[in-house]
């Protein structure tokens, strides 16, 4: 159960169609997962906030992880695992399903793939790893301004922003000009 080479080659593109498919199941049902646990409680504003910083850790920490393993050139797949429960804690609970189980089964047949080899000794690529992993962390960003403000108004601005930045500076003719090559010359 290994991933295609379309799978292989397009890794991004289906990350972001399970992202979206998960975020689209909000047309079924208008309550996340935070909400639909926190609102019956004797203090919601609290536990929200509780939820939500949570969520903000796991998003962080995913974050983390996937930019250290892309600035060393290792797969990172339990960054965007962690990543992904993390950000799926925020929709609803089939969106989470849909994102939490899709991304299981995407990275698992990945890492079929992968060849068990020592990575290159190269030296760490920073710049490369936080392009590649821009809209992880204006996710984080958004999400630490959420937490602080519980306005989903700012959440959503800041998501969508986050969200064009990251295909800007992962854009092919962006990458020529800023001299962003990925590995660095030796």
């Amino acid at each position: 159960m290994k991933a295609t080479d379309f799978e292989y080659r397009h890794q991004t593109q289906i990350h972001n169609l399970l992202i979206l498919a998960g975020v689209l199941t909000y047309l079924v049902d208008p309550d996340d997962i935070v909400w639909r646990f926190v609102r019956d409680s004797s203090a919601p504003r609290f536990w929200e906030r509780v939820a939500f910083i949570v969520a903000t850790i796991l998003i962080a920490i995913g974050a983390i992880l996937c930019t250290r393993a892309r600035a060393f050139y290792r797969p990172h797949y339990l960054g965007e695992l962690v990543y992904a429960i993390g950000f799926g804690s925020l929709l609803p609970i089939p969106g989470f399903l849909i994102l939490v189980f899709g991304e299981s089964l995407r990275l698992f047949r990945l890492a079929r793939r992968e060849p068990r080899q020592p990575s290159p000794a190269a030296m760490p690529a920073w710049g490369h790893a936080f392009r590649r992993e821009a809209v992880k962390w204006g996710i984080v960003i958004t999400m630490l301004v959420f937490v602080t403000t519980l306005k989903d108004r700012h959440a959503d601005v800041l998501a969508v922003s986050s969200f064009l930045i990251g295909l800007l500076l992962n854009a092919p003719l962006f990458r020529r000009r800023s001299g962003f090559e990925g590995r660095p010359a030796r």
